[in-house]
């Protein structure tokens, strides 16, 4: 799966630290070389630690 510009664009308006996070996942999908699972244990550490970080705040 390739990112649009659009799906760029809508990216790019996130706060900066949910920017970066959707990009690196995005990155992730866009090369393949993980399973499904893999993908799945690495967006759910990320929520984790994003929920965490705030909660912390």
């Amino acid at each position: 799966m390739k990112t649009t510009k659009e799906l760029d664009q809508k990216i790019n308006e996130f706060p900066e630290h949910l920017s970066a996070l959707a990009k690196y996942l995005m990155k992730d999908i866009d090369g393949g070389n993980l399973s499904n699972t893999q993908m799945e244990e690495r967006i759910r550490k990320e929520i984790r630690e994003t929920v965490l970080e705030d909660i912390n705040k």
